[in-house]
């Protein structure tokens, strides 16, 4: 095997979709690991890079790579190699690595069996741009992780609880992972099951909003329907042992709630100062707006704290067959693993997921379609159906005064972390949450 050049990465990187630094200057690139898989029908380069950039923090990425007679390419563009990494961990085997070691992982629940064809089909992915996506026989999807972060991956974490320690099958299930063991440790790979035909909830959304002037009675089954599984997806991870300490419940506690509320009170000062320059309605707004967020801090707490998706919205549900289906289990990607790995209210969650309703119906609005007052429906479609499937839940406030003022003080955070990202990304969407935020003073 060939040595890995150094010196021909950083053309190799700023050449690949998913290299996330292509804008900042690379002062060095440096090996944090590597192992030389010779995998009999396939050998390539596996290596851990680390990129430092002449300024900002630096980052890891994961390689796999081949010298050939045209410089550097990607392994994975080959299916020999792609079948042969999958093979890894299909088979849970290890490949001794510079300072660790390689792990493959094929779980062995019950139904994890997935029966795959001889010959391996390999199809790429074009639609993810941070990572690479390989769906191998139609029955598997794996994502290959390029940006590396330290510490327990939470999307590997909870997908292996949710398969292992629960009957909670409303989710693309996870089967298998490579993880490199050592200093450089991190999760290389993840498998999940494939869902084929399958919508994502946000598409599913906006067009049956756009198909339906007035909500009918089967729209909002269905997200009565997802209120429900998504009461069920708390209650797996609520259903926790007391030995397994990453995901036990924990008793929710007023301190609890105090930081909470002192963290939404202060991104809301930072945040209305940003967004106020360029919507002058917003002045004189900020009072009414964190009596939210004080109030928050004045709840008797009850309830626990538990596990929960971190990222919730409608692109994070598919639909498939009639049925809802939660995954992307990573959290927000602002955050770091350990942050992701919180344990938090499960309404968090709920208000999450309330946001995207208002965001499907702003956005069939700015299509040139008129608001039809099709969010109040859908919000307590989607809320009875959550309010029944956890009834009695001892994760839950124990009284609805407390799920309401803690309901409107996580969806007043999410409002403000969405001004935050349009006024940096989509400044013409940014009038979306600011005017969520007028309704929400004005109905104090």
């Amino acid at each position: 095997m060939t040595p890995l050049d150094l010196t021909k990465l950083p053309d190799f990187l700023k050449a690949q979709r998913w290299f996330a630094g292509k804008a900042w200057p690379i002062k060095s690139v440096s090996v944090a690991d590597h192992v030389n898989m010779d995998l009999g029908t396939c050998s390539f380069t596996l290596a851990i890079i680390e990129v430092v950039y002449e300024l900002g923090n630096p980052e890891r990425y994961q390689l796999q790579v081949r010298h050939t007679a045209d410089g550097l390419v990607s392994a994975l563009e080959d299916d020999e190699c792609v079948r042969a990494l999958f093979s890894l961990a299909r088979e849970g085997r290890q490949v001794v690595s510079g300072s660790g070691r390689v792990v493959g992982e094929w779980i062995a629940s019950t139904d994890s069996g997935v029966a795959l064809p001889d010959p391996l089909t390999v199809r790429r992915l074009n639609v993810e741009q941070s990572n690479t996506s390989l769906v191998l026989g139609e029955r598997v999807i794996v994502k290959v992780i390029r940006k590396l972060e330290a510490g327990v991956n939470p999307e590997y974490e909870v997908g292996r609880f949710l398969a292992t320690k629960t009957s909670f099958r409303a989710t693309p299930q996870l089967v298998g992972a490579l993880n490199l063991e050592g200093p450089a440790g991190a999760t290389l790979a993840l498998a999940h099951r494939f869902v084929p035909d399958a919508v994502d909830g946000w598409k599913y959304t906006l067009e049956r909003l756009r198909q339906e002037k007035a909500l009918g009675d089967g729209f909002l089954g269905d997200m009565r329907d997802l209120g429900a599984r998504l009461g069920e997806l708390h209650k797996a991870f609520a259903s926790a042992g007391p030995d397994d300490l990453s995901f036990s419940p924990e008793p929710l506690l007023q301190e609890d709630l105090q930081r909470w509320s002192a963290s939404i009170v202060g991104e809301l000062g930072v945040t209305l100062a940003d967004a106020g320059r360029l919507h002058a309605d917003l002045e004189g707004r900020r009072e009414g707006l964190i009596a939210y967020a004080k109030r928050l801090a004045q709840v008797a707490p009850s309830g626990q704290k538990i596990r929960i998706h971190g990222d919730l919205h409608l692109g994070q549900v598919l639909r498939s067959d009639g049925q809802w289906l939660f995954f992307d289990f990573e959290g927000e990607p602002s955050r770091s693993f350990t942050a992701r790995r919180e344990k938090y209210s499960a309404l968090r969650d709920v208000a999450g997921m309330l946001r995207s309703f208002d965001y499907a119906e702003a956005t069939v609005s700015l299509e040139g379609g008129q608001p039809r007052g099709r969010v109040g429906p859908t919000r307590d479609a989607f809320l009875e159906g959550y309010r029944q499937a956890t009834r009695g839940a001892t994760f839950l406030p124990d009284n609805d005064e407390a799920f309401n003022v803690m309901l409107r003080a996580f969806e007043l955070e999410k409002l403000l972390y969405e001004v935050r990202y349009e006024l940096a990304n989509r400044p013409d969407w940014v009038r979306i949450p600011v005017e969520a935020l007028l309704r929400m003073e004005d109905a104090q």
